[in-house]
């Protein structure tokens, strides 16, 4: 019984430690309430170039967000920045010119204002580590009463993925519309899922067109294409072939769909994981966040996982506010690649979760092994981007002092904040990214014997 008590808690030490330290860091880091961070994430005012303050006779921008004093509240900031992830081109210096000339003689308001105005085009999309823990918890049995399974994983895993259809879908990105990009990515990631591992195909707005005319029947359709099974290449591959985008956004009535469609699927029972992929907002008068709160709550015990194709700022924050209410996580990802890299992370998991019932001592060494590698793309992704706001940030202030549109002493102080604030979020992210690395050594690597002899004995038994 000592043995067995002994096994329970290192064989769940690592998922624990790992939910723990999110939250911990979480909370300790971005805990100070400010405008237009955390729960509240409006853009309202963001975009205004003009409002009533003035410099003489010139406007100055304003935005209602303050440049943030951590790494989690960068990661909560309410907006990505209409040149983030761009190259500082010839346009880029268009729109800077647009601004209006500022001297150290203004007030702290409107310096303040333009020192906001000017962070906000470049802001990149950070996003807090996207390890897929959550999906090692969701595949364990957890119920005390069933010892000889409590360390072990659930039977079954299934994917089931909601795919938005509606007409923005068919904008084009390099020479292809994103459902065809989508299209790809999705079968590629159902391809390389372990052989027992099931998936289905939902999608909606595929009906009708973007007039209201059609708006009814758009958003009155939704669709599961490909019912929940074992992956077949030619049927599923002729489901994807079915729709093309088309209408209105009824994200509700798909999440709901997928509510019926799922409802034999206890979480007792199955990893139940839910792939929301949209480009847009709920345009059909649905409450998708309600949705998401039933849809966590239900006997699925789901994970869900939303992405962002592309998504504008409203977009964001509904998509962001969904997430949080089916206590899932949001990923914004900008082209094919990213959503490759996402659908990723889930086929490292599920391969997992398939190994596990052959050899469970080699589920744990590759376990250690997939954390390792996801934390340490995370970090570099994170790296980049800040890398490349920083470097944004100081040509731009750099092509603004040249212009004359800012004199030395505000382009010093500007200089100073925005380095003062790339060094802190750095900072807090190696941080962030040590202390979790530090915790998977820590939870395999150095007990990686005692696991391994007591799994086999275990099993033996």
């Amino acid at each position: 019984m000592k043995e067995e008590v002994n096994l329970k808690k290192t064989v769940l030490l690592f998922a624990l430690a790992m939910v723990t330290i999110f939250i911990i860091v979480a909370c300790s880091k971005g805990d100070t309430k400010k405008e237009g961070i955390g729960g509240d994430e409006s853009t309202e005012g963001v975009a205004d170039t003009a409002n009533d303050t003035k410099v003489g006779e010139n406007p100055v921008p304003q935005t209602s967000l303050p440049i943030p004093q951590s790494f989690k509240e960068s990661v909560d900031y309410g907006y990505t920045g209409e040149w983030a992830m761009k190259e500082f081109s010839d346009e880029v210096k268009s729109a800077l010119d647009q601004l209006p000339s500022i001297t150290i003689e203004a007030t702290e308001e409107e310096i303040h204002a333009y020192e906001r105005k000017v962070f906000s085009l470049f802001k990149e999309n950070l996003s807090m580590p996207n390890v897929p823990i959550e999906q090692w918890q969701a595949m364990k049995f957890a119920d005390p009463n069933i010892a000889e399974e409590e360390n072990q994983l659930k039977k079954n895993y299934n994917v089931a993925i909601l795919l938005d259809a509606s007409g923005s879908m068919g904008a084009l990105e390099n020479g292809k519309t994103r459902m065809e990009l989508a299209k790809e990515a999705i079968n590629q990631f159902v391809d390389s899922l372990p052989e027992k591992a099931k998936v289905s195909l939902t999608v909606y707005g595929h009906k009708g067109t973007g007039d209201e005319a059609d708006k009814e029947v758009s958003c009155s359709t939704v669709e599961q294409v490909y019912s929940l099974s074992a992956y077949d290449s030619k049927e599923f591959t002729n489901a994807l072939d079915e729709f093309d985008p088309a209408g209105w956004t009824p994200m509700t009535k798909a999440v709901e769909q997928a509510m019926v469609n799922l409802e034999s699927q206890d979480g007792s029972e199955n990893t139940n994981i839910i792939y929301l992929v949209s480009d847009g907002v709920e345009t059909c008068g649905g409450n998708p966040v309600q949705a998401m709160e039933k849809l966590s709550d239900s006997n699925l015990s789901p994970v869900v996982q939303i992405i962002g194709y592309q998504v504008n700022n409203d977009g964001l924050t509904q998509l962001k506010e969904m997430a949080r209410a089916a206590n899932g996580k949001f990923i914004n990802v900008q082209n094919q690649e990213d959503l490759k890299a996402e659908f990723k992370r889930t086929t490292e998991m599920a391969k997992v979760w398939s190994e596990w019932h052959r050899n469970s001592n080699a589920a744990i060494n590759n376990l250690n092994k997939t954390v390792q590698k996801q934390l340490n793309d995370w970090h570099h992704e994170e790296q980049e981007k800040m890398n490349r706001e920083h470097h944004h940030l100081q040509l731009a202030i750099n092509y603004l002092k040249e212009q004359k549109k800012i004199d030395s002493d505000v382009f010093l102080r500007l200089d100073e904040n925005y380095r003062a604030y790339y060094l802190q979020v750095d900072k807090e992210a190696r941080e962030l990214f040590l202390e979790l690395d530090q915790l998977n050594r820590d939870s395999f690597l150095d007990n990686w014997e005692e696991i391994s002899e007591r799994f086999l004995k275990n099993v033996s038994e």
